[in-house]
Parts: structure tokens; sequence; C-alpha cells
């Protein structure tokens, strides 16, 4: 395997790695506390079923993708996978941010999720292109 083509993969591990970090971080927060998660945000949590909503949705679905992330890491085989998932999670919640920010208006904390969300998208289809381009070259060899 060539320099380039360990560089490629490592690209992709560190889009995906990243990546698993910042849903884990999510998880933890809102699994561990979601009633101070929400109150930091101006949420109100009224009911037992509220704070399960929350937890299971802000929180068991953000680990859930983390862990799905983390397997994508461990072969070469499953990195285009993983990061395919990066895209599709991010994009799906950067058009939700977009939508909020045209329909609800434009708040600090909106606009300062926006720049990383479109970062890490950019840098996920830089990483499934470049990963494409070196499992096509590695077929050819």
């Amino acid at each position: 395997m060539s320099r380039r083509d360990r560089a490629v993969i490592w690209f992709g591990r560190l889009v995906i790695g990243a990546t698993t970090f910042i849903m884990v971080a999510i998880a933890i927060r809102q699994l561990g506390d979601p009633l101070g998660a929400a109150r930091a945000m101006d949420i109100v949590l009224r009911s037992p079923s509220a704070v399960t909503i929350a937890r299971v949705g802000l929180g068991g679905f953000p680990l859930g993708f983390a862990i799905a992330l983390a397997s994508c890491l461990t072969s070469s085989r499953r990195l285009l996978i993983g990061l395919w998932l990066v895209a599709a999670v991010v994009g799906g919640a950067t058009v939700a941010r977009v939508q909020g920010l045209v329909l609800d208006g434009a708040t600090p904390y909106n606009l300062r999720l926006l720049g990383p969300e479109v970062t890490l998208m950019v840098l996920s289809f830089t990483a499934i292109t470049l990963e494409r381009r070196r499992s096509r070259r590695s077929l050819t060899s």
C-alpha cells in the first residue's frame, strides 16, 4: 500500500473518529443530565415522558450513531460506509438547522453550530471522494 493510500485511509478515519467523539460527547451530556442540557438551551421538560424522550432522542440516538461509526473505524472495507453515515447524518442535521434559521430566525447558538456542521460535511465528502478514488485504484492495480 502506498503512502498516499495510507494517508487517504487515515484522513477518513480522522473524520469518522472526530464525529464519533462529538456524538459520544453529545450522548454523555444528554443521557447524564437531560434536564440540565435542556435548561441550558432554554428548553423546559415538564414531564417524566418529556425527559425520557429527550434522553432517547438527544442521547440514545447519538450514542447509537457513535457505536456504528466506531465499528467502521476498525476496517478499511467499512470506511466508506462510515463516511457516508457521517455525510448523511450531519447533512440531515445541517438541513434542519438551515430550515430553523429560515423559519425561526438566526440565534447565536444556531449560527455557532452551522460552521462546524458545514465543515464536517465538506470533510466527509472530501474523504468520500478520496476513498472512492483510492478504492478504484487498488482494484485496477
